[in-house]
């Protein structure tokens, strides 16, 4: 038996040292020719912030805007001293052990105890498959959402151990990286874990103080006192970036079925564009879904929970992460990442039923539908291009979140998770 643990652990150590070797050389040829996407933005920030120079340059013509924290931009100024190439080498490597982790965390946050080989080996095969695109998405741009959601998933475990001032510490740094964890906040205060939430909000103006001991007091100031109004001025609020197909936004699908797109781009007819409703309108609809989608995942019927209390917090952590990703205003392709603990618990919950739920089965295939049949690949480019626009990866997001909340509102029998 012993024998044969080891010899799993070395096919599946084989396997993911094969995926990396794959993966890194096939990054390491297209990056140097894309000019490393989304990683240059942070590269040149970690290289302004050593030379104390502005790093929220509105429309910058040498980089995307960079909207994070300044403490993210000391940390890649570390990347900086190092060339570019060699910088993004480091960057996928992390990328790669930290995804490594997250998927870990998520098993050890949804499922406790031992699980089988075959059947742990079933449930990350499909749920690696759901969100495979936006995992290569993330190493084939360098963008940072592996590293927000290790920190998530890494603090979120510490914090189910009760270990909670670790668990926080590591939590409150993904808001360094995107302000949409902040939800995660407002839950834990109408769960009445304060002291929680407290500690988050602490380890958070930590994170926005630290970078004085390196840049100094007066450049640190003066980069947090641009970081808002630099927000509020960026491309995130333009037109054209909220009715991009690429970004799959809860906000953009609500203002592109609502707004004759072809005005801006060679778009299809939009379900709703002869309503002609004004942004704010939109926007209001927007404020009204989001809030009703949160207000859902705070209510809870404790008796489903009464033998295993713990679930209740793993089914919301999954929705929130559904939110995390919507809630994005500039929510592109590498955002939907942070489905996978959602589709991790679907997954789960399909085997314990041995597939009988033909509801559940049957929507989660169609939301995995939608993610292969969006494929330039596979549809064509303008045929996906044009499917786009009809929000394909919010979708399939909203049924994840559906079915998640079918399985928490359900009676005790089918609540096994």
């Amino acid at each position: 038996m012993l024998l044969l643990k080891n010899k799993r652990r070395l096919l599946l150590g084989i396997f993911i040292v094969m995926a990396f070797l794959g993966l890194f050389s096939s990054h390491k040829l297209r990056a140097p020719k894309r000019k490393y996407s989304d990683f240059h933005c942070f590269y040149l920030a970690g290289k302004r912030a050593l030379s104390q120079e502005n790093i929220y340059v509105l429309r910058d013509k040498e980089a995307a805007e960079f909207r994070y924290a300044p403490i993210f931009a000391v940390i890649m100024s570390g990347f900086a001293l190092f060339n570019e190439g060699t910088a993004d080498s480091i960057w996928f490597i992390l990328n790669f052990s930290l995804l490594i982790i997250s998927l870990l965390c998520i098993k050890k946050l949804v499922i406790p105890g031992r699980l089988g080989y075959k059947k742990g080996l079933f449930i990350y095969a499909l749920t690696i498959t759901g969100v495979m695109r936006f995992i290569l998405h993330n190493f084939d741009t360098g963008q940072s959402n592996i590293l927000m959601i290790s920190s998530m998933l890494i603090g979120l475990y510490y914090i189910s151990k009760n270990r909670n001032m670790l668990g926080s510490a590591i939590f409150a740094f993904s808001v360094m990286i995107k302000y949409t964890p902040l939800i995660f906040i407002p839950y834990f205060i109408f769960k009445r874990r304060f002291k929680l939430a407290l500690a988050t909000i602490i380890f958070i103006l930590i994170y926005l103080a630290l970078p004085s001991l390196i840049l100094g007091f007066k450049t640190n100031l003066q980069y947090l006192k641009s970081l808002a109004p630099f927000l509020t001025q960026s491309t995130i609020f333009d037109q054209m970036t909220i009715l991009d197909p690429k970004n799959q936004s809860l906000l953009s699908f609500f203002h592109r079925i609502f707004t004759n797109c072809i005005l801006y781009f060679h778009a299809p007819v939009m379900p709703f564009q002869s309503l002609n409703l004004k942004g704010a309108y939109i926007n209001l609809i927007f404020v009204l879904f989001a809030a009703l989608m949160y207000s859902l995942i705070l209510y809870d019927r404790k008796k489903n929970y009464s033998n295993n209390p713990k679930s209740l917090y793993n089914i919301d952590y999954a929705l929130l992460f559904i939110c995390v990703a919507l809630f994005n205003l500039n929510a592109w392709v590498h955002n939907f990442i942070l489905l996978s603990m959602a589709y991790f618990m679907l997954i789960y919950y399909l085997t314990i039923v041995k597939f009988k739920d033909s509801f559940t089965s049957i929507l989660l295939f169609f939301s995995y539908l939608l993610n292969i049949l969006t494929i330039k690949s596979t549809m064509g480019k303008t045929l996906a291009y044009q499917l786009h626009f009809y929000s394909p990866f919010t979708i399939q997001a909203l049924i994840a979140f559906f079915l998640l909340l079918r399985i928490k509102f359900s009676g005790t029998k089918r609540l096994i998770l």
